[in-house]
């Protein structure tokens, strides 16, 4: 009897949470990015057993759109059925391009077919796998006109791959991916409050970065142990009276950065920027830590000396060119291009010989910078899109830096220690999306931003 009651018991529970089970799908977004002066018209679209699959008979050109998408997971259903078709023609062309969902090697799936279109890099035909994420956005974005289309899935070497297009435009007039605290994928050392949760601002080195596309690199270098690495301080911390200096921790090792953008630049000609700023010597002065000296900023530029297919200007004219006044193809049309701009906090030190051998000062690239200083998305949204417009007001403007980066305020630094507050990853996990949403709108042929942190 027992046995027959536990096993009515069992199924009667079994059926009970099965519909519970059933009422679950896995959800994400797409965002699609329309940099076409096309309008982009959706037919054909079909699902089987999609809880959410709909999109909108257009999407405008110059346009972003962002959709929703839930997967079906139902106990009795095959969850490897699960897929959806939408196509897109780009209005008044014969272009057109499918969006497709499936389960892929036991995983949900995004992918863009370019059915009769190509793009740089991405022949009529091929697939660009967008991956998924849930509970999180991928995007799909896709400029230029019929003939000369660029798209997400770009080469590694995407600038070169449009040089016929983008050669003849000055750095001014054109617009490149940078990272904001470029070497801090890791951690190598700190101070007692440097962590994780509040110094670490990327999750992949720099030869990755460039990899994935970064050209304009934020590089914060400071001496640990005798040797220069990347770093990230924030210094005059003072709680309840006490003197805390400086606080943070160190990154990638310079040696690493330059044995990485060497071997990124060995096969690809690609313009490269590395901007030095913000240094600091934290083998010396506790609690707080001095700028470095001109004694280490020669040794710095010394070891930088390695770093192969610099960017060199003959004297006098390095001393007074603006590198963003030039086009891109006087830097990268035969071989690969690294600029070095080194921006020492102590305004004593120089470049001294080092400036007739590929390094040059901010007064050889003047770029606008000015973060929010916020951890409030719309605040921070607001800031740039208003330094955006003020700064840019035509392509011959400013060499503008967006920084779409949202900062740790108040106690958070410490607060995520505890998993009490965000962690600086969290802050940009916030921001990312919004990037593919807003920042096009917010763009035109006559303000653009020049670098997207």
């Amino acid at each position: 009897m027992f046995r027959r009651d536990r096993a009515l018991w069992l199924t009667l529970a079994l059926f009970c949470f099965l519909p519970a089970v059933g009422m679950a799908g896995e959800g994400g977004s797409i965002t699609f990015v329309n940099g076409t002066p096309y309008d982009w018209i959706s037919s054909d679209q079909r699902e089987y057993q999609m809880k959410s699959w709909g999109f909108p008979g257009v999407i405008p050109a110059g346009s972003t759109f962002t959709q929703y998408v839930e997967w079906s997971q139902g106990v009795f259903e095959n969850w490897s059925e699960d897929s959806g078709v939408v196509t897109f023609s780009l209005q008044g062309t014969d272009q057109s391009f499918q969006l497709q969902a499936n389960r892929v090697a036991g995983n949900f799936d995004l992918r863009v077919v370019l059915t009769n279109l190509s793009t740089v890099g991405n022949p009529q035909g091929s697939t660009i796998d967008l991956g998924w994420n849930h509970d999180g956005i991928v995007n799909f974005a896709l400029a230029g006109e019929v003939g000369s289309f660029t798209s997400s899935g770009a080469p590694n070497a995407w600038m070169h791959e449009n040089l016929g297009m983008l050669g003849n435009r000055s750095l001014r007039h054109l617009c490149i991916p940078g990272a904001h605290d470029a070497g801090m994928s890791q951690l190598n050392g700190g101070t007692f409050f440097g962590a994780s949760c509040n110094t670490i601002t990327q999750t992949q080195d720099v030869f990755h970065q460039l990899q994935s596309g970064a050209r304009y690199f934020d590089i914060r270098p400071v001496v640990h142990a005798g040797q220069f690495y990347t770093g990230h301080y924030s210094c005059g911390i003072n709680v309840l009276g006490i003197d805390f200096g400086c606080q943070g921790a160190n990154g990638e090792s310079l040696d690493s950065i330059i044995r990485g953008v060497n071997a990124f630049t060995a096969t690809h000609k690609e313009l490269v920027i590395l901007y030095l700023s913000e240094d600091y010597n934290t083998d010396a002065g506790e609690p707080s830590y001095p700028r470095l000296t001109q004694d280490e900023w020669n040794r710095l530029l010394t070891e930088l000396s390695d770093l192969d297919h610099r960017y060199v200007l003959p004297l006098p004219a390095a001393s007074f060119v603006d590198l963003t006044s030039l086009p891109l193809a006087s830097f990268i049309a035969d071989q690969a291009a690294v600029l070095v701009v080194a921006a020492p906090s102590n305004q004593a030190v120089t470049l001294g010989s080092f400036a007739a051998e590929g390094f040059y000062t901010p007064q050889n690239f003047p770029v606008f910078n000015r973060y929010s200083g916020s951890d409030n998305l719309t605040l921070m949204q607001n800031d740039q899109r208003t330094k955006l417009q003020a700064q840019r007001p035509n392509p011959d403007a400013n060499y503008f830096l967006l920084s779409w980066t949202l900062t740790q305020v108040g106690d958070e630094p410490v607060g995520c220690l505890s998993g009490s507050a965000p962690s600086v990853l969290d802050l940009a996990a916030q921001a990312y999306p919004s990037l593919y949403q807003q920042v096009l709108p917010a763009s035109n042929g006559q303000t653009y931003p020049n670098i997207l942190y």
